[in-house]
C-alpha cells in the first residue's frame, strides 16, 4: 500500500518525555528508549521537560552516557504546570517529524519505536496508539528488568491493557470505533508534529489526572485523522497503577473542562466511564464503561444494528491475496476480517485502509469467540466467498 500524503520516508522521531520527581523510574525509561532498533535511514532523538522536579531527574538526564541524543527542559514550578504543558514545550522543541509520547515511568522494548515508525509510511494523517501493560514494583526492583524483558516479557506482566479486551468485542480495527478518539493515551502514542501543532496541541487547562490525551484526539480526529492501535508497539508501566480520590475528582473536574469546551452529546457520553475511575463507586469495570460508552457513541452517529458484511478469512492460503485486494473490498462493501494467523502487516492495512465502510477485524479467535463473532455481525450471504478463489482479479 502506497503511503498516503505525499511522503514515502520518515526520517526522524522525537520521543517527548514529560518527567516530575521521576528520577528513579526515569533512569531505566530512557536506558530502554537508549537501546532502540530503528530501519535504515530512519532516527530519532529524546526529548524530556523536567516539569520543575527537585529530585535527581536533571542528573539522570544529563548522565553523559547515553549514546542517543537526549536534550533536557527544565521548566521552574508553577501553578500552571502539569504534563499537558510539559508535552507542548516538547512538542514545540523537537526536530522530529513524528512526535512518540511516552511517560517517565515507562519501559520500551527495543522494537517500540521502529513499530511507531512502521504505521506512520502507510498513511500521513494518522495517530498511532500502543498498549501499556503494567509490571509489579518487585519486578523493577529486581535488578534485572532488562534481561527479564528480554526473556519473556508477557510473563512479568501483573495488568494487560483494558484496551484489549475492548478491542476483542468490538473489533481490533481501532479506527472502525466511533470513539477511537477516547482511546488515545499519551502514555504511548505517536502522532506527526505538524498536526499537533495545527490543532495546538494539549489543552494546559486540563490539570492533575485524566483525558487530557483523549481531548487531543477529539480535535485530531475532528480535523480528519485516523486511528490504529498497534499491539506490537508496547511499553511497560514499572509500577501498576490505582485510581485513588485525587486522581477520580481530578478527572471529574477535567470532564466539566471537556464537556464544556466540546458541547456535543458523544463528549458528554463519557460520564458513563465515570463509574469505573471512582474507588468508591467499585460497580463497573472500565472494559464494560467503554462499551457502553461506544454503544451509546454509535447511536449518535446513526449507527444501528442491521449492517451485513462479507466474511473473509484469512490463512496462509490466502494471506497474500487478501493484502494484495484489501483495498478494492474495503471501498465496496463492510467487511468482517478473521485473521487466523495475527498478521501485524493485515491489521496495520486493515486500521490505515480509507473507506467509508465499516471494517471489522478480529485475530486468531477460537472457535467459541469465532461463533460469537458470526452471531453477533450478520454475514451478507451471497458475501462469504473465500477471497483466495479471487486470485488474478
Amino acid at each position: 500500500m502506497a503511503p498516503r500524503g505525499g511522503r514515502s520516508e520518515l526520517t526522524r522521531l522525537s520521543v517527548v518525555v514529560p518527567a516530575y520527581n521521576a528520577a528513579r523510574g526515569l533512569r531505566t525509561c530512557l536506558r530502554s528508549l537508549d537501546s532502540q532498533a530503528l530501519a535504515p535511514g530512519d532516527s530519532y532523538d529524546v526529548v524530556v521537560v523536567d516539569d520543575g522536579s527537585t529530585d535527581e531527574t536533571g542528573a539522570v538526564v544529563n548522565d553523559a552516557s547515553w549514546r542517543v541524543p537526549i536534550h533536557y527542559l527544565h521548566l521552574p514550578r508553577t501553578e500552571s504546570s502539569g504534563r499537558s504543558r510539559a508535552r507542548n514545550t516538547g512538542i514545540r522543541a523537537a526536530t522530529g517529524d513524528v512526535i512518540v509520547m511516552v511517560d517517565a515511568d515507562e519501559i520500551a522494548p527495543p522494537g517500540f519505536l521502529a513499530q511507531h515508525a512502521r504505521l506512520h509510511r502507510l498513511r500521513h494523517d494518522l495517530v498511532v496508539i500502543g498498549p501499556r501493560h503494567h509490571l509489579s514494583g518487585q519486578v523493577v526492583d529486581s535488578g534485572d528488568l532488562a534481561g527479564a524483558l528480554a526473556d519473556d516479557p508477557a510473563a512479568l506482566v501483573v495488568k494487560r491493557d483494558t484496551r484489549d479486551a475492548v478491542l476483542g468485542v468490538l473489533s481490533h480495527n481501532l479506527n472502525n470505533l466511533a470513539t477511537s478518539w477516547h482511546h488515545m493515551f499519551s502514555c504511548n502514542a505517536s502522532v506527526r508534529r505538524e498536526h499537533l501543532l495545527d490543532v495546538g496541541g494539549f489543552d494546559e487547562d486540563f490539570t492533575g489526572w485524566g483525558l487530557e490525551d483523549s481531548e487531543l484526539g477529539y480535535r485530531l480526529h475532528r480535523k480528519g485523522l485516523a486511528f490504529a492501535y498497534v499491539p506490537e508497539a508496547v511499553v511497560y508501566h514499572q509500577h501498576r497503577q490505582a485510581i485513588d480520590a485525587r486522581m477520580h475528582g481530578e478527572w471529574l473536574r477535567n470532564l466539566t473542562h471537556f464537556v464544556a469546551k466540546h458541547p456535543e452529546p458523544e463528549v458528554a457520553a463519557q460520564w458513563v466511564i465515570e463509574p469505573s475511575v471512582n474507588p468508591a463507586a467499585n460497580q463497573s469495570s472500565w472494559v464494560e464503561c467503554a462499551l457502553r460508552l461506544e454503544f451509546a457513541v454509535r447511536a449518535l452517529h446513526g449507527r444501528l444494528p442491521g449492517e451485513r458484511y462479507k466474511l473473509i478469512e484469512v490463512d496462509e492460503g490466502n494471506r497474500d491475496d487478501v493484502v494484495a485486494c484489501l483495498e478494492r473490498h474495503a471501498a465496496d462493501t463492510n467487511l468482517l476480517i478473521v485473521d487466523h494467523l495475527a498478521d501485524p502487516e493485515l491489521c496495520a492495512l486493515v486500521q490505515t485502509a480509507a473507506t467509508r465502510h465499516e471494517v471489522l477485524y478480529f485475530q486468531r479467535p477460537n472457535p467459541a469467540e469465532l461463533d460469537r463473532i458470526l452471531a453477533i455481525w450478520p454475514i451478507a450471504p451471497a458475501a462469504a466467498e473465500p477471497v483466495a478463489a479471487e486470485r488474478g482479479a
